[in-house]
């Protein structure tokens, strides 16, 4: 067998097949959803207990964690002090792949998070309410804000795809879209969550909104001096 006719790589036949098959998914459980409201159609039934929002909570969480990683690594990668500090740890392409892994961390648990909500007998959420933002009865606005930061995270995620055809410029502009998901999700989070009252979720937050602006201020302090480093590839695509 020659070389142009060798066979894709397992990981890049997943990365072309996923996004179809989580749309399909979606749209299946739309329809669901738009045909239960209807009366078309019977809601599926919940398990009882309160172990899928204790889940779905465990597993949003993590999002977060997940989620501000991959802003700090990305801010990292962009100031020359943190940047010069980190290679001496790990090359930039190994940081590259780390800051792409922990994208599709946070993607995967954002869903789960979502997934488990449906099953969660008190708040009875269906695939419009956790899809769509505005439509929550519990803490719409709260609710929304996480909405649109998986979406800002989703198109951040998949922008690596997009470099090429929109050019550097645009792709860094595009980038900025991960500052809306992290501090949509952080709000979320603050405010949608039953535990966020919490000594330990406010330290949480409070060091993941501290650590995130110190770096936002670094680069910009790094910007206005021009004292950014060169651009580097973005990497494989995600």
């Amino acid at each position: 067998m020659t070389r142009a006719q060798s066979p894709q790589p397992a990981a890049s036949r997943w990365s072309a097949l996923w996004p179809g098959l989580a749309l399909g998914a979606a749209a299946l459980l739309l329809l669901g959803a738009v045909a239960a409201r209807l009366g078309l159609a019977t809601p599926a039934p919940r398990p009882g207990g309160p172990w899928a929002w204790v889940a779905s909570r465990a597993l949003g969480v993590s999002a977060l964690i997940a989620l501000a990683l991959d802003v700090l690594l990305g801010l990292a990668l962009s100031t020359r002090l943190v940047s010069r500090a980190a290679a001496a740890l790990l090359s930039r392409g190994r940081l590259l792949e780390l800051h792409q892994a922990l994208g599709r961390a946070a993607l995967s648990l954002t869903a789960g998070h979502a997934l488990l909500l449906l099953a969660d007998p008190y708040i009875r959420y269906d695939a419009l309410d956790v899809l769509l933002p505005t439509l929550s009865t519990y803490r719409p606005v709260a609710v929304a804000a996480g909405i649109v930061a998986a979406y800002a995270a989703l198109v951040v995620h998949r922008s690596f795809r997009w470099r090429a055809r929109i050019g550097a410029k645009g792709w860094r502009r595009l980038h900025a879209l991960s500052f809306v998901a992290f501090f949509a999700a952080l709000a979320h989070g603050f405010l949608a969550g039953s535990d966020s009252g919490t000594a330990g979720m406010r330290a949480l937050y409070l060091a993941l909104a501290l650590a995130t602006a110190a770096l936002i201020g670094l680069r910009l302090f790094e910007a206005s001096r021009g004292r950014l480093p060169a651009p580097g590839r973005a990497g494989p695509p995600r």
